[in-house]
């Protein structure tokens, strides 16, 4: 049966860089073995939020807030482990005395996937393993400097596949069938259209593919709300306590 604990699955970990000393984090995810995401903020700077994966490789990272393609570094992470990861002595994820907060998801189903393709220009599909439902996923063009693409279960009440938002910028919710081919994602797979930032013709992507479960040993829910102004709401029900 899968690990259904939130701990064995997702980290939320606060360090304070040391350029000069590096090592290891300890948050007791198994990346080494199972695989997934490590996202990294500085939380008292400006600097960019840092994504590394295990599809990719340790020293390759993306950038969630610009366009700018794929980086290759070799400072930044140096290793994923069987219970965290290593820092380099790159200030982007380790300057001296900085603040840093990492989130880290283990690919498991039901939960979290990490996904790889190349683009063909036409609407396809991609294979993922969350064998449950889709809530939203994240896609990166790395070859190119293109907008993050936005799939979220809650984009729209009645066809949130018809809808994108875009994660780099402050933009509304738009529609169009080019980001997703106006397909909902299945347990199994997602459709991508024809849009540059999803699907361009030899180019390499990378999907972060989000889960959204709502039984007895859900770990992740992806919803919406609508805000007021006046700061005494809504109260969100997850039906369990998040981390």
């Amino acid at each position: 049966n899968p690990d259904t604990l939130i701990e064995s699955n997702f980290s939320t970990f606060l360090y304070v860089g040391s350029e000069s000393s590096p090592g290891a984090i300890v948050n007791g995810i198994d990346l080494a073995n199972e695989g997934g995401l490590v996202w990294i903020g500085q939380r008292d700077d400006t600097r960019g939020n840092h994504f590394f994966d295990t599809e990719r490789g340790v020293n390759k990272h993306i950038l969630s807030d610009t366009t700018a393609a794929e980086v290759t570094d070799d400072d930044e992470l140096t290793s994923f482990t069987s219970t965290g990861f290593v820092l380099g002595g790159d200030s982007g994820i380790n300057a001296n005395n900085g603040n840093f907060v990492s989130w880290t998801f283990k690919k498991a189903p039901k939960f979290f996937d990490v996904v790889t393709y190349t683009g063909t220009g036409s609407a396809r599909t991609v294979a993922h393993s969350l064998g449950g439902t889709v809530g939203m996923i994240l896609i990166k063009n790395l070859d190119q400097a293109d907008n993050w693409a936005v799939y979220h279960r809650g984009a729209d009440a009645s066809a949130p596949e018809d809808k994108y938002l875009i994660l780099n910028t402050d933009a509304a919710v738009a529609d169009s069938a080019a980001w997703w081919n106006d397909t909902a994602p299945t347990t199994s797979v997602f459709t991508v259209g024809t849009d540059h930032a999803v699907n361009a013709d030899g180019e390499n992507y990378v999907a972060y593919v989000f889960a959204h479960e709502t039984g007895d040993d859900s770990m992740i829910q992806c919803g919406s709300y609508t805000g007021n102004a006046n700061n005494t709401g809504p109260d969100i029900d997850l039906g369990w306590e998040p981390q």
